[in-house]
C-alpha cells in the first residue's frame, strides 16, 4: 500500500500520491487501480447506484470515454455497490468503460478521502493526483478532456451545455455514513432483483429464467469440456461452445441430467440440412420441434402421454426452451432482430416431447430413421403450431385415415398442393389402436392419408398454389404429398381421447428444412 497525503478535510489533493486499493472486477476476480490504469493516466470516478448524480456522471462521461482513451486517459468507475448491482448500473447508464466494485467498509473511498459521490480523481502516470472533481461539473470535466488533447469543438459537442447540467451536487459517500445509514444502504442493495436484471440484459424469452451462476453452469456441464465448440449458430453466426450451451440450459431451467439431450438437439439443429438460418429467418411460424426416443425418455422423466405437447413436465418444457434460447442468444434469432416470423406461435418458446413407444405397435421414429432399437435419439423437425384433428366416432381404419388426411390437407395452405416435404402427425393411442386392430402398418396408414388428400386442380385455383398447379388442367388431380414416405407418424398422447395432432411443416420453396436426428450420449 502506498501511503497517501491528504488535506485537512481528508480529501486527497492535487500533487499527492494516491493509495493503491485492491477492488473486485464485475466479472469476477480482483484488480488494483494501478493494473487498470496501465502506463498512462486514469480518471477514477467513485459512484453509487442510488445516487442520481452518480448515474448522471456515468452517462455523460460515457460520451467522452473513447476520446479520453485516445488521449491517453483511461476512465475507470469504482462502485460502492456489489458487482451485480454495479453491472446493472453500468448497463442502465449505457456505460461500457472499465468498472470495479468496492466492498464494505469502503476502504478505498476512505483512503482517497471521498466525501461525496460522484468524485473523480485524475491520476497521472506517476501515481499523483492532477485534478479532483466533486459532484458533476461540466466545466471541470471539459478541462480534463481538453487536457487529453480533445479539441474544444469536440468537447463542446460531446459535453454540450444545452444538454448537460453545468453543475449538480452529489450524495454522501458510503464511507462517511453512520452504521444506521449503512444498514439502510444495504437494504437498498438487497432490493436488487437478479431475475429482473436478466430481463434487462435481454437474456429471456419473455418468461423468467434461472440465473446462470458459475456453479450452476459447472453442474450442467458435468464432465463435458466447456471450451468444446459445436460450431456457428445461424443466422447471427455466434460460436456455440458447450459452456454457452450450458448457460442456455441453466437459463431454461434444465436439470443437469437433461444436458446430453440438449447437446444432441443442438447438434441436430446445427446440421446444415436442418437449415436453422431459414427456420429462424423466415416469416413463417415454424420452430424446432424436438422428438425424443429411447431409454433417456424414462431416465429423465419425459412425458410421452397425457398432455405431452403441453406444459407441466420439466424435461419437455426446458429442453426445447434451451434450444430456442441458444438460437436467440447465440444466433441472435430474436423477434425483430433475425427472427422475422409474422405471427410466431407458442412452440417457438420451446417444443419438445417424447414418443410413446410403449403404446405403439410400430417401430419408433428413431428406428424408422435407421437407428438401432434401444438407442436414445433426438430428432429435430421444423414444425408449425399443432392442429388438432378430432375423430371420436369412426371405428373403421379407412374412415380414421380419411379424417386425418382431410385435417392434414390444410397444412401450410389448403390450396398448396403438393407440399413436397415431410409432415409429422402425432397419432393418439386410440387412433393407433384402431389401425393396429386392422393389422395396418405405418406404411398402410401413410398410403391412406396420401390418397385421402386427393383433390381436383379446379378446387385449388385460389390463394397459395403449389408448384404444379398452374401447369395442370382443372380436371387433373393432386395429392397433398407426393409419396407416403413424406408422412411421418409419431405415437404419443394419453390413453383417452381420439385426437391426432398435425404438426404442419415449413415449406421453404426449394430451400426448406430436412428432419435431422442425433444420437444422445449415454451417461
Amino acid at each position: 500500500m502506498i501511503e497517501s497525503s491528504v488535506s485537512e478535510s481528508g480529501m486527497i489533493e492535487p500533487g499527492r500520491v494516491v493509495p493503491q486499493a485492491l477492488l473486485e472486477r464485475l466479472e469476477g476476480g480482483r484488480a488494483s487501480l494501478a493494473s487498470m490504469q496501465g502506463d498512462g493516466k486514469a480518471l477514477v470516478l467513485f459512484v453509487e447506484a442510488e445516487c442520481p448524480t452518480s448515474r448522471l456522471a456515468l452517462r455523460r462521461l460515457q460520451t467522452i470515454a473513447a476520446a479520453l482513451a485516445h488521449g491517453g486517459v483511461k476512465l475507470v468507475a469504482v462502485h460502492q455497490d456489489p458487482p451485480a448491482v454495479a453491472a446493472l448500473t453500468m448497463r442502465s447508464c449505457e456505460a461500457d468503460f472499465a468498472a470495479l466494485s468496492e466492498p464494505e467498509p469502503y476502504a478505498a473511498s476512505a483512503a482517497f478521502g471521498v466525501r461525496t459521490v460522484p468524485t473523480a480523481f485524475l491520476i497521472g502516470s506517476d501515481d499523483r493526483v492532477e485534478a479532483v472533481v466533486e459532484g458533476w461539473s461540466r466545466d471541470a470535466f471539459a478541462d480534463i478532456a481538453a487536457g487529453a488533447a480533445l479539441p474544444k469543438d469536440d468537447v463542446d459537442r460531446l459535453l454540450d451545455p444545452a444538454a448537460h447540467p453545468v453543475f449538480k451536487p452529489g450524495c454522501a459517500s458510503k464511507n462517511t455514513l453512520s452504521a444506521e445509514l449503512l444498514a439502510s444502504a444495504r437494504a437498498a442493495e438487497g432490493a436488487f432483483d437478479e431475475f429482473e436484471d436478466l430481463f434487462e440484459r435481454g437474456w429471456t424469452d419473455g418468461l423468467p429464467v434461472v440465473p446462470p451462476t458459475r456453479s450452476r453452469v459447472a453442474r450442467m456441464l458435468g464432465d463435458y469440456r466447456a471450451d468444446v465448440s459445436l460450431g456457428i449458430v445461424p443466422p447471427g453466426t455466434g460460436e456455440l461452445t458447450l459452456e454457452r450451451l450450458a448457460v442456455c440450459a441453466v437459463l431454461a431451467g434444465c436439470h443437469p441430467s437433461y444436458f446430453p439431450v440438449v447437446k444432441a438437439a443442438a447438434h441436430a439443429v446445427l446440421d446444415p440440412a436442418f437449415n436453422l438460418h431459414g427456420v429462424t429467418n423466415t416469416t413463417h411460424s415454424c420452430g424446432p420441434v424436438l422428438i425424443v426416443n429411447g431409454p433417456v425418455r424414462r431416465r429423465i422423466g419425459m412425458n410421452s402421454g397425457m398432455n405431452c405437447l403441453g406444459g407441466w413436465n420439466r424435461a419437455n418444457a426446458t429442453i426445447g426452451r434451451a434450444i430456442r434460447l441458444m438460437s436467440g442468444l447465440t444466433g441472435h434469432g430474436t423477434p425483430g432482430v433475425l427472427d422475422r416470423s409474422t405471427m410466431g406461435q407458442p412452440g417457438k418458446i420451446g417444443f419438445c416431447f417424447a414418443e410413446n413407444e410403449e403404446a405403439s405397435p410400430w417401430e419408433s421414429l428413431a428406428s424408422a430413421r435407421g437407428f438401432e432399437p434401444g438407442r436414445s435419439v433426438v430428432t429435430a423437425y421444423a414444425g408449425d403450431g399443432p392442429l388438432t384433428i378430432s375423430d371420436h366416432y369412426s371405428r373403421d381404419p379407412e374412415e380414421v385415415a380419411r379424417t386425418i388426411a382431410l385435417g392434414g390437407s390444410v397444412a401450410f395452405s389448403p390450396h398448396f398442393y403438393p407440399l413436397v416435404t415431410d409432415t409429422v402427425f402425432v397419432v393418439c393411442p386410440e387412433h393407433v389402436a384402431t389401425f393396429a386392430q386392422a393389422g395396418w402398418s405405418k406404411r398402410d396408414v401413410a398410403e391412406r392419408i396420401v390418397e385421402g388428400s386427393r383433390r381436383r386442380v379446379s378446387d385449388l385455383r385460389t390463394g397459395d398454389q403449389g408448384p404444379f398447379t398452374a401447369s395442370l388442367d382443372d380436371d387433373a388431380e393432386l395429392t397433398k404429398w407426393l409419396s407416403p414416405d413424406e408422412i411421418v407418424l409419431v405415437v404419443a398422447g394419453g390413453d383417452a381421447g381420439r385426437f391426432t395432432m398435425l404438426l404442419p411443416p415449413w415449406v421453404g420453396f426449394g430451400f426448406g428444412s430436412t428432419m435431422t436426428s442425433q444420437l444422445i450420449d449415454e451417461v
